[in-house]
């Protein structure tokens, strides 16, 4: 009698660290669907259909619209939120990089600066600004380099200091 006893308490015990184990086992395995599900999402997409990613709290942080290149479906403009709701970037892609005219925002929702990229780098006239919408700064970029004169302002409007650049 004692001898079973001791048979089904090492049973019970072994029973519910293996049950431990599978549970964490089963965690995992939740995760990892999670992972492929959200794969899945991304690999039926369509050209002109929207690829998002969502805060915890159910808001957007990331919508992207896709297009196809080539053999590849690539994002064609992309938009990223604050997790407030408010947009924090946005801007168009081409052939998967930063093509084209770019904001990007404060929290409160203000323009903070606009920009123009060609092929994935800075390549015009770049300006942001004060959250009271006065200029910050405004200069210039040539291939990702700054260039030219570049003013510096004060939140009051009245310029702080002027740079100057020289391709190199």
């Amino acid at each position: 009698m004692k001898r079973i006893l001791v048979i089904v308490g090492l049973a019970a015990l072994m029973s519910a660290c293996g049950g431990n184990q599978s549970n964490k086992k089963s965690a995992d395995k939740k995760s990892d669907s999670t992972t492929s599900v959200e794969k899945i999402k991304a690999d039926h997409l369509k050209p002109g259909d929207k690829y998002v990613e969502s805060y915890a709290n159910g808001q957007p942080r990331i919508v992207k619209k896709m297009e196809k290149s080539g053999n590849k479906l690539v994002p064609a403009y992309l938009t990223e939120y604050f997790e407030n709701g408010q947009i924090s970037k946005e801007g168009p892609y081409e052939n998967g990089k930063r093509n084209g005219f770019w904001k990007t925002y404060y929290k409160t929702g203000e323009l903070w600066s606009e920009i123009y990229f060609k092929n994935g780098q800075p390549d015009s006239t770049t300006t942001a600004y004060y959250p009271n919408g006065k200029i910050r700064y405004q200069g210039f970029y040539t291939k990702g380099q700054k260039s030219g004169t570049w003013k510096i302002f004060k939140k009051d409007g009245s310029i702080k200091e002027l740079k100057h650049y020289v391709l190199k």
